[in-house]
């Protein structure tokens, strides 16, 4: 819809909803819709059905988001950020985990009890390393100094392992 802003389909909120209705199919959506487009028909109507300060669009899709959200989805995501460990030397891999559960756990990234969860599934000599060299206190800070010792103990690691390899 952002596409075609100024175009009518999207400024109007029925036509908008309409639109949105017609994209959604298969059988786990189909009573929903068909319920949906009921309403819609009723709105048009009788257009005060809708709450002051409202409008189709804004009813519906709050009405989507209450039929389709995944409501355990957050407690999941703690559930995975607990388990999470760095594997590998693959600290990428680890950070884009961690921050994507954080998102979807919705947590505050520099809560303490975060901060620790954080530095304990690091290898305990990354964190180590972190905490005295940098002692960082927010989530940023840490992410850096996890990617700057880690870099650290990459170039050392190599130059050991060539050092040593005649």
């Amino acid at each position: 819809m952002l596409m075609n802003y100024k175009a009518n389909i999207a400024k109007d909120p029925i036509m908008h909803s309409i639109y949105f209705l017609s994209l959604l199919e298969g059988p786990k959506c189909k009573g929903w819709v068909d319920a949906a487009d009921r309403w819609l028909r009723h709105v048009v109507e009788d257009p005060s059905m809708i709450p002051h300060r409202s409008n189709a669009w804004k009813e519906l899709k709050k009405h989507f988001k209450e039929a389709f959200s995944d409501y355990a989805e957050r407690e999941r995501a703690q559930d995975k950020l607990k388990k999470l460990k760095m594997k590998n030397n693959n600290l990428d891999k680890y950070l884009a985990a961690f921050e994507t559960q954080a998102l979807c756990a919705d947590i505050d990234m520099n809560d303490h009890t975060n901060l620790q969860t954080f530095a304990l599934s690091l290898p305990r000599s990354l964190a180590d390393a972190c905490i005295k060299m940098e002692n960082p206190k927010t989530y940023e800070q840490w992410r850096a100094a996890v990617q700057r010792q880690q870099k650290i103990y990459l170039k050392t690691k190599s130059l050991h392992s060539e050092y040593w390899d005649f």
